[in-house]
């Protein structure tokens, strides 16, 4: 863990400690209010070509680096984390702006639907349709599934439900353990641990984004599925976050059922592998441009 992470991870504890409950009881000034736009940073425009594009009335963009790269046509389907509920944040748009420059691959960054107007289940049909265009452009082999959080619970749950599969996949921090019960209640122990989030905040997530879904289904849950002939998973999580101990049994279950995984954990928060203001995160983006260009699974 570096030092700069430390002290970053310390500040937020003490704000935390501070009337009206700092970052973990201000979490959902993050979710949108009245408007849902899609803002694409100032800095998004400058070395990329952007192509803004429908489908059935959501957007996606399509965005490629303007080097030149001697790489195999390759593409890669980026899903930004939010809980189903907010939309892409500045660390989505530069790990995707660091990855198309690296690889030379067209990242189509999806802007599903969100809660709470639709749930999981509207958002999952709607990017099966997605990808089954990237199918008509794309070898199945040189497609990459990228997602964070609720993001990386979307693209388990859509290569679950696919026939034909992507050709590898990379989970940051997937939202695991939502259901309530005993596993709130393993969640709630960790809940000291994490600097940003609250139980409280991911059940008013699940009762949005999951909406009239089991929360043990496989749409919603990665502990749910099965990984029988999945791709590589190339993995990064951290033990300081409240879904720790569910991103654990999911790797039991992953390895059970023969999925070539490889999993990097560190001792820091949700999302930390998309910080490319950390050592950590940088390093992490890195090794993500390696898998999509030669499948280099190594941590």
């Amino acid at each position: 863990m570096s030092t700069i992470y430390r002290v970053i991870e310390k500040g937020c504890f003490m704000i935390n400690k501070l009337p009206g409950g700092g970052v973990k009881g201000n979490i959902f000034d993050l979710l949108p209010k009245e408007e849902d736009k899609i803002r694409l940073p100032g800095f998004m425009k400058r070395g990329l070509i952007i192509n803004e594009l429908e489908l059935e009335g959501f957007k996606y963009h399509r965005i490629r680096s303007l080097k030149e790269h001697t790489v195999e046509k390759r593409a890669v389907l980026f899903l930004p984390g939010g809980g189903g509920m907010a939309r892409a944040i500045r660390l989505h748009y530069d790990t995707v702006k660091r990855i198309a420059i690296a690889t030379g691959a067209e990242v189509i960054m999806a802007h599903y639907p969100l809660a709470p107007k639709y749930n999981v289940r509207f958002a999952l049909d709607w990017l099966e349709k997605l990808y089954s265009l990237m199918l008509e452009e794309y070898a199945p082999e040189n497609i990459t599934f990228i997602g964070d959080s609720a993001g990386a619970n979307l693209i388990l749950s859509i290569t679950n439900r696919v026939a034909i599969r992507p050709g590898r996949l990379i989970v940051i921090s997937p939202a695991c353990g939502l259901e309530n019960g005993k596993n709130r209640d393993i969640r709630k122990k960790m809940e000291p641990k994490d600097p940003l989030f609250t139980v409280a905040t991911n059940d008013t997530i699940a009762e949005n984004w999951c909406r009239n879904v089991p929360l043990d289904s496989p749409d919603i849950s990665p502990e749910y599925i099965s990984y029988d002939g999945f791709p590589p998973v190339m993995l990064f999580y951290g033990s300081h976050e409240l879904f720790y101990p569910h991103v654990r049994n999911m790797i039991r279950i992953m390895e059970k059922d023969g999925v070539r995984l490889c999993a990097e954990e560190q001792p820091m928060c949700h999302d930390w592998a998309l910080c490319s203001f950390l050592p950590e995160g940088r390093m992490a983006i890195k090794k993500m441009s390696r898998v999509i260009i030669d499948n280099h699974f190594s941590v």
